[in-house]
């Protein structure tokens, strides 16, 4: 190759070089820079010649500049080509370069040094660990997904409310992406966790959470998730200033780095807390948490299911009975208010959420009624359903909370509530074996006002299903005995009917008012059996 040519090729090959995108660098075997590209010293945001004599010490600092002389020098030793991965500084912060170093010579065929090209992948980088992050999330979204199916499952097998909650830990844990999971419900008395489950629980971390405030008052992620029924997520243990110091620390000591409180609830009751600790930072991201408030409500679901399950099996009952007078109470106020009588028949869910009420009124104008309701901000609406006078059926939509409601919750059933001239009486059942004090005090904590009267235990009338029939029979004439099975038989109760009340009618030789009026009498007498008013309380 002549002169000539000889400068052409360098021409071409200075311009190959700085074209470039990516970093070239050539340093000498001290580690000391000779040359770099364009692309190199706007990485650094300098110029290619400023470049020239500097080390990685004066441009990374030492602890970076040991880590590549490390890989360098594994390249001049060998002289082989090696490619690795480094995190670097650079004027737009922090990027990722993927870097193969090459052994190079002097004319003389001696090492001269090394030359390395240095691609900037920090995008691709990103976009692996995004997706990595999201196969992650749906692993454990999936595995969330799987012990909440758990929980509805195993209530086939009529599990107690401890075992549900320990299943519930035991499946967290079992993943492997908890250290440890507990379920709870604080003491109303101490505000403190006395009685729990868990699994992944040492010695320190039980003690630390029997440590755990869930006071009305107190900043803990535990009482906010419990008093505000959100969960609550600890995203770096050791910036969270909710957490008290000593826990804080003992936590970190035991390797944990963030954390999630979730409330176990079902409609407008909260049964405990889920606790849920890993050594991950920031390890649950939004869907995470949506999964676990989700999965709160299903344990929630299952503990109430449970707990009338109990009182739905149990042959003999704790009956206790309830003084309220309480002006905030709707029942209270309004008896005092127009001097009556309101008795509760009976309950049905609402639309959204609400609950209606069906309750006798006596000596009350219903116009005056429904002026009270007007300023109340409980109640959504009232209906005048019949009037009797002197005695009028109103159905309440009601949007606030009832004590009768809160017994239901947590697994009493109320056979008889009355108000009568600012004053409430609340009748109510519980399973013989029920935590009595646990109910009550947990009643209390929502109406401060209400007070024990009586407990007794008393054993429940049962019928089986041949007495219910038989009972059923005694309450219906010939007439109406004789009108219903015709109907049921001549299909007036498919869809479409098989048969019109006209048919029917025709069949049995009455006439079409007769037949309807023995088939409502009929029928209101089923359901009265059916949805019995002193057994068919919430």
């Amino acid at each position: 190759m002549n002169g000539d040519e000889l400068s052409e090729y360098a021409r071409q090959l200075e311009t190959i070089v700085q074209s470039s995108t990516d970093a070239i660098l050539v340093k000498d075997t001290e580690g000391r820079y000779q040359f770099c590209n364009e692309s190199a010293a706007a990485f650094l945001d300098s110029e290619p010649d400023d470049l020239v004599g500097e080390t990685d010490a004066d441009l990374f600092g030492e602890e970076t500049a040991r880590k590549l002389r490390e890989q360098e020098r594994r390249v001049l030793d060998t002289e082989t080509t090696a490619t690795f991965e480094k995190t670097l500084p650079t004027a737009d912060g922090e990027r990722v370069f993927e870097t193969t170093c090459s052994p190079y010579y002097d004319a003389s065929d001696d090492l001269a040094g090394t030359v390395s090209v240095c691609r900037d992948v920090t995008e691709s980088k990103v976009r692996e660990r995004t997706l990595e992050n999201q196969r992650d999330e749906l692993a454990t979204l999936d595995r969330i997904n799987e012990v909440a199916q758990e929980i509805i499952r195993a209530l086939i097998g009529e599990p107690t409310r401890e075992e549900i909650e320990q299943a519930v830990c035991d499946r967290l844990v079992e993943t492997e992406l908890y250290r440890s999971a507990w379920v709870g419900d604080p003491d109303p008395a101490s505000s403190r966790m006395t009685d729990f489950v868990g699994a992944g629980l040492k010695d320190r971390i039980r003690t630390l959470v029997e440590l755990v405030n869930v006071s009305e008052k107190s900043e803990d992620p535990a009482s906010r998730a419990y008093h505000d029924s959100v969960p609550q997520v600890i995203e770096n243990v050791s910036d969270d200033e909710t957490i008290p110091d000593p826990i804080g620390e003992q936590l970190l000591e035991l390797g944990y780095r963030s954390g999630i409180v979730v409330p176990i609830r079902y409609g407008d009751t909260t049964y405990g807390l889920l606790g849920v600790g890993t050594e991950r930072k920031s390890a649950f991201s939004q869907r995470e948490v949506d999964a676990f408030d989700v999965l709160g409500v299903v344990i929630g679901f299952a503990i109430g299911a449970v707990k009338h399950r109990r009182l739905a099996l149990s042959d003999t009952v704790v009956e206790l009975t309830f003084g309220l007078t309480d002006p905030d109470s709707f029942y209270v106020a309004v008896s005092e208010r127009l001097d009556c009588t309101l008795k509760l028949e009976g309950m049905a869910a609402g639309p959204e959420g609400s609950l209606l009420f069906y309750d006798t009124v006596s000596g009350a104008d219903p116009d005056a009624v429904f002026e009270f309701v007007e300023d109340w901000d409980g109640v959504e609406n009232a209906r005048l359903v019949s009037d009797h006078g002197g005695e009028a059926l109103f159905e309440f939509t009601m949007s606030a909370s009832s004590l009768v409601v809160t017994l239901s919750e947590y697994g009493a059933k109320t056979t008889d509530a009355i108000s009568e001239g600012g004053e409430a009486t609340v009748v109510a059942e519980l399973p013989s074996d029920a935590d009595v004090r646990s109910v009550v005090e947990r009643a209390r904590a929502k109406f401060p006002d209400i007070e024990l009267v009586a407990k007794r235990e008393t054993d429940r009338d049962l019928r089986t299903a041949r007495e219910f029939r038989r009972d059923l029979g005694n309450q219906l004439t010939d007439a109406q005995r004789t009108a219903l099975r015709a109907a049921y038989f001549a299909g007036y109760y498919e869809w479409p009917r098989d048969s019109t009340a006209e048919d029917v009618a025709e069949a049995l030789g009455v006439s079409s008012p007769t037949f309807h009026q023995h088939i409502r009498k009929a029928q209101q007498e089923l359901l009265a059996a059916f949805f019995d008013r002193n057994d068919d309380r919430p």
